[in-house]
């Protein structure tokens, strides 16, 4: 072959090469930027909560809150939707903070209305609560910056905030340690979740020590020196969340360290305590899921979603022969819209089940609160029971099959039908005396002795109803509550004698189930505050009881006369082993547990004075 001939054929091999490699760099750099465009427009939508991380000590906002909220196994619906940022002008700018659902504060020492810059986290927090989102706080100093003289701040415009926005009734700075010198000596504590919330749900949290699970010992990350502890102004519609308790697991309700709050749509949960004082991970961990999930829970569902009304359809007795008909509602409830692709029986015994209007073969559109109606007939051909099943199917979230159970009776038929009975047959349960500050728990049986299943959806304490915050379950009662024919459920029911005034204390518990006799029913609570007085002149100074079992002195004062309550306990040679001063309220009254576990055997002396009164109290620690 000519030279020349060659030298063309890889000219234009060389050319063609070229070509590709510049339509292949095109090809790729438009993809590529396209990726891009799309990757940043999809993250710019994605972020939907933000941990601001310029407060808090890196290695406990690391190990007690970052590390549970981005891991998919323990928080699947938030982990891919959290970033950390720093509160400041720049993120400010780079996010608008209202487009987020849950804004998370850990401010460690700082102050409610620190500034940096132009960015002032009481104006944010205002700003998610005017756009109906949600905040979860938590901060060392807090209270102790707004509402303690000590403080040196006591910003009125803090204080009305926590005051009126979460219910905040300061009451006192609780040491929980002594120093001697250089020798700090950390008392051990308990933070006990308040009993039925949500976020709390009872659970026990170990404080300023280790805690053995039989497999590995938990630690804390921090230890305390002191924290602040409340009151609920209100406690229905500023729920306690956790509690600073005592060894005998007793409260009384001015130890709150946990409050949740509802302004319109927003949520809030507020904490004067940290995470990082619990022991161990799972604590830490489960408490942030539980307050995460609830602070989310006014937010619609991510894609599609829906509701039910009702749950289950029940059509009771109908006469062979005849019909009736019934109504499922279906309510679009995500952010997406919800396409219905199919509605039809998956079960439906003897064709005694027919869907009148509302059969879908066809998708079906649902924007956000809108509803779609499905009618059913009941028509019974002999005098028994049916039952059929409902099949939904759609392309709700984690939900694209859905089943409703249907139930119905042919008349005639000897059906009791499910009936709630108790243990406790005139409605009531009287705990009689019991001793302050301690509890009684006495064990109510729910019977179910209909023959059929039994659902509760309501039981909890009236809030409502006189002195309801003496009495709680000492457990967690999930609802709904099912009881299947003949058999029963037992709740533990608790009276708190933790109180001032002896006297006779009244409550009731709510019940409402699906029972065909009283639907709605209500057990009455009662139980009455007795207590050893000390041998005092002035009958309006301090009552004191101690615990020898628990190592427990409770002191209950009421009229008092300054502002501040002082204890002094000496070793039988005089010596102070122990000093307290502690606020009074307004009113004059006081109430208040001390434990000496941390004391050695032996006898003390208890030295009580407010300005004009005095009293000594001797106590004997066994072991």
């Amino acid at each position: 072959m000519p030279k020349g001939t060659a030298f063309i054929f890889v000219k234009q091999n060389g050319g063609n090469m070229r070509n590709f490699w510049l339509r292949f760099a095109r090809i790729f750099l438009t993809i590529f930027f396209l990726c891009v465009a799309v990757f940043s427009r999809s993250f710019a939508e994605q972020p939907k909560y933000i941990l601001f991380d310029n407060f808090e000590d890196r290695r406990f906002l690391d190990s007690a809150y970052w590390i549970y909220l981005t891991d998919p196994n323990f928080m699947p619906e938030i982990s891919p939707y959290v970033i950390r940022k720093p509160f400041n002008d720049a993120t400010l700018q780079q996010f608008k903070l209202t487009d987020f659902d849950v804004a998370i504060f850990v401010l460690g020492d700082y102050r409610l209305n620190t500034r940096v810059g132009n960015a002032n986290v009481l104006n944010a927090i205002r700003q998610m609560i005017s756009a109906g989102k949600n905040c979860l706080i938590i901060g060392r100093n807090v209270l102790y910056y707004a509402f303690n003289p000590s403080g040196g701040d006591l910003n009125p415009e803090v204080q009305k905030f926590l005051s009126d926005t979460l219910g905040i009734e300061y009451l006192t700075r609780l040491r929980v340690s002594r120093q001697d010198g250089q020798t700090i000596t950390y008392w051990s504590f308990n933070i006990r979740g308040a009993f039925g919330d949500p976020v709390g749900q009872s659970v026990i949290k170990w404080c300023n020590i280790n805690f053995n699970t039989g497999r590995e010992i938990w630690t804390p990350l921090a230890h305390y020196l002191a924290f602040d502890v409340f009151k609920s102004k209100d406690p229905v519609k500023y729920p306690p969340v956790d509690h600073f308790i005592r060894t005998n697991n007793d409260y009384p309700d001015d130890t709150i360290v946990g409050i949740r709050s509802e302004i319109g749509t927003a949520r809030l949960c507020f904490w004067s305590i940290g995470f990082e004082a619990f022991a161990g991970d799972i604590p830490r961990g489960t408490q942030l899921a539980r307050a995460m999930y609830w602070l989310k829970g006014n937010i619609a569902p991510d894609g599609a979603a829906y509701e039910l009304d009702p749950l289950l359809i029940d059509f009771g007795e109908v006469k062979p022969g005849e019909t009736d008909e019934l109504e499922l509602k279906i309510t679009s409830t995500g952010k997406l819209d919800l396409v219905l692709e199919e509605i039809d029986f998956w079960e439906n015994q003897d064709n005694v089940f027919e869907i009148v209007s509302g059969k879908i073969t066809k998708a079906k559109t649902l924007k956000r609160g809108q509803s779609h109606i499905v009618k059913i007939r009941f028509s019974p051909k002999e005098r028994i029971s049916y039952y059929g099943q409902l099949s939904i199917k759609s392309n709700a979230l984690y939900n694209e099959y859905r089943y409703v159970d249907i139930y119905g009776y042919g008349g005639g038929l000897e059906s009791k039908g499910p009936i709630i009975a108790t243990n406790f047959a005139g409605g009531k349960i009287n705990f009689g005396k019991v001793r302050k500050p301690t509890s009684k728990i006495i064990e109510l049986v729910l019977k179910n002795v209909g023959d059929r299943q039994l659902q509760i959806d309501v039981f909890e304490i009236d809030k409502t109803y006189k002195d309801h915050e003496r009495f709680d379950f000492a457990q967690v009662v999930q609802k709904p509550l099912y009881i299947e024919a003949g058999d029963s459920v037992t709740v533990k029911v608790r009276f708190s004698a933790a109180a001032v005034e002896e006297r006779v204390y009244y409550g009731r518990i709510r019940i409402v189930s699906n029972s065909k006799e009283n639907s709605e029913l209500y057990i009455e609570l009662e139980g009455e505050i007795e207590g050893i007085q000390s041998s005092v002149e002035n009958d309006n100074f301090v009552e004191i009881f101690f615990s020898p079992n628990e190592n427990s002195l409770s002191i209950f004062g009421k009229e008092l006369s300054t502002d501040f309550l002082s204890v002094v306990v000496t070793d039988i040679l005089g010596k102070v082993v122990e000093q307290y001063s502690f606020a009074i309220e307004k009113n004059g009254i006081f109430s208040r547990i001390l434990t000496f576990n941390h004391l050695s055997k032996g006898i003390y002396f208890v030295n009580i004075k407010d300005g004009k009164n005095r009293t000594l109290f001797p106590i004997l620690i066994l072991d």
